[in-house]
Order: C-alpha cells, then sequence, then structure tokens
C-alpha cells in the first residue's frame, strides 16, 4: 500500500502493488468477469460497502479515487488472478485493512432475513449457506408492483454476490450459476469458510443502474 490518510466523507487516492512470493511486482492478470482486479471495501461493521475497479499503471501500481463515509476500520479485499511466468496461478483475495479518520459509531447489524428492498426494487433470497458443501442461493428481484424485473449485464454477467463474516470478516465470492434475465432471478453456487452470521451483498444491473441488495444470513 502507498502511504495515504482517509479522512471520512473526503474523496482520497487509494494505491497498492500486488507482490509475488520473491518480491517481484506482479504485472500480468488473468480477466475475470471483465476485469483483471475486482476490489471490495466494507467497514467493520458490515456497512459502507464498495465493489471497484482501480486502474493498473506500468509499473504494476494499482490506483483509484475513493470517499468512505464514515470514520473507522475497513476491510480492504483485492480479488484476482494473477500471471506468474505466463501461468494463471488461480483465484486470489489478498485482503488488509485500512483505518478512516472521522465519526465511527457502529451501524447494528439487520437482523437475519430473507427479503429486502434496494432503491425500488424488491430482492428475495431463498436457500441457505453452509461451510460444509457448496449450496445453491435463489435471488428474484421485482419491481413496483411486483412483477419480475428484466436484468441486465454486469462485469460480464446477470449478477455478482460476496459474503462477509460477522466475527472476522473473512471474504467469500460465490459463484453465479444460472440467471433468468426476464424472470429476475439469479441463481449462485458456493460455500464459506465458517459457520456463522454472514452479511451477502447481490449486485445485480437493471434500469442502466447497478444496485447493491444486503442481507444477513446465519451460515450453518
Amino acid at each position: 500500500m502507498a502511504p495515504a490518510n482517509y479522512t471520512a466523507g473526503q474523496p482520497a487516492d487509494l494505491s497498492f502493488k500486488v507482490v509475488a512470493a520473491d518480491g517481484s511486482v506482479v504485472n500480468a492478470y488473468a480477466v475475470e468477469q471483465t476485469k483483471e482486479l475486482h476490489l471490495v471495501l466494507v467497514r467493520s461493521d458490515l456497512s459502507g460497502y464498495q465493489h471497484i475497479h482501480p486502474a493498473r499503471a506500468t509499473d504494476g501500481t494499482w490506483s483509484i479515487p475513493v470517499t468512505f463515509a464514515k470514520g473507522g476500520k475497513y476491510r480492504m479485499v483485492a480479488d484476482f488472478v494473477p500471471v506468474i511466468g505466463g501461468t494463471a496461478t488461480g483465484r486470489t483475495a489478498v485482503t488488509t485493512d485500512l483505518m478512516v479518520t472521522g465519526a465511527s459509531t457502529d451501524t447494528p447489524l439487520p437482523a437475519v432475513a430473507t427479503a429486502t428492498t434496494v432503491d425500488g426494487y424488491s430482492v428475495t433470497l431463498a436457500g441457505d449457506l453452509t461451510s460444509s458443501a457448496e449450496t445453491e442461493l435463489a435471488f428474484t428481484v421485482t419491481g413496483a408492483k411486483g412483477t419480475p424485473v428484466v436484468l441486465e449485464p454486469y462485469l460480464g454477467a446477470f449478477g455478482h454476490l460476496v459474503a462477509f463474516a460477522k466475527t472476522d470478516l473473512a471474504y467469500t465470492h460465490i459463484h453465479p450459476s444460472s440467471a433468468d434475465k426476464n424472470g429476475g432471478t439469479l441463481v449462485f453456487l458456493g460455500e464459506v469458510s465458517a459457520p456463522g452470521v454472514h452479511r451477502l451483498f447481490m449486485q445485480f444491473a437493471a434500469g442502466g443502474t447497478v444496485h447493491t441488495a444486503e442481507f444477513t444470513i446465519n451460515a450453518t
């Protein structure tokens, strides 16, 4: 990470390099879901979620302007597939924490629920998430009148889903397995590393805009 001071409500440049085990800077990446690197930020209370895409300079430095709404500690996850010696070495998630100055009152985690609303859309969740096997999670997106929403492509898919554990902010990328774009239904397949309360962030595109539906679940 490049040294930087972050203050709530003020834009700042976030920059970093990915370094391989031999100390060399990684400067080649496979494209996954239309991007070489996905950057995820979330506050320690599981609020303030951001999924953004920095730009890579010729020396391997990734950078992007960010604004944090509140002060406190944030978990940063760089999700990518490095290419080492000409070979893609597998999907990797590197995590670190950032400190942001400013008011830092925690937001209570919403209760476990299988339905939520975002930007006028209703989103329901069916299925259970476990730490023992991959399971399916199905989301259905409807409009204000309860009619199915036509889903639009976003980053090469019709939806994206990640989970963070409440206890230690452990990150899980859950893969899309199918979608009915005209029926507003998305299915994801995945598992978490340990049981317990998790916060899900499911992103979908509709009406020309990306929306983030958030759920609290209890993984078994």
